[in-house]
């Protein structure tokens, strides 16, 4: 069995978790997902910032027990949702939320902050997962075989229909 790939944590910070976002163009009332969201500083800037409801996904036990604690500290838990588990696991693709909702398929934004080799095993899943019009929002890493719907240093996003 080939071995998948992984990246070390490092935290998004905050402002650019905001202009990751403002870039993508997140609206209220819209979805973010965070693939590989550590403890939860994209989901919580959307939800705070932005007024999106928010769904990470998280492997690393303590990640996802500091970003619930963050989440529940800023009285978000009606906002953000954090699923302990693997953005590989072809369980996670099928999963329905705690709110019925069903993980990345009614993503208005996925965002990333993961790198190329973790992108490429990402990228035919996101292809088919997403609908069109959808953005996927990359911090650090572009997207190989997309073309950048927009961009500033360092943040990348892609829009389905215009970039794949």
């Amino acid at each position: 069995m080939t071995e998948l790939p992984s990246v070390p944590y490092h935290p998004t910070p905050p402002e650019k978790a905001r202009e990751l976002l403002s870039l993508a163009e997140l609206g209220e009332g819209e979805v973010l997902f965070d693939l590989g969201c550590g403890r939860g500083n994209i989901l919580i800037v959307g939800a705070e910032e932005f007024g999106a409801r928010c769904i990470g996904i998280e492997k690393e036990a303590e990640l996802v027990k500091q970003a619930r604690e963050e989440v529940e500290n800023r009285g978000l838990t009606g906002q953000v949702e954090i699923i302990h588990g693997d953005i590989f696991d072809p369980g996670f693709w099928a999963h329905r939320g705690s709110k019925g909702r069903t993980v990345v398929r009614n993503a208005d934004v996925v965002a990333l902050y993961l790198n190329f080799d973790m992108h490429e095993v990402l990228r035919p899943m996101l292809e088919k997962e997403l609908r069109e019009g959808a953005r996927v929002a990359s911090y650090e890493f572009f997207v190989r075989g997309w073309r950048v719907y927009k961009e500033r240093p360092m943040l990348f996003v892609f829009r389905k229909g215009d970039s794949f």
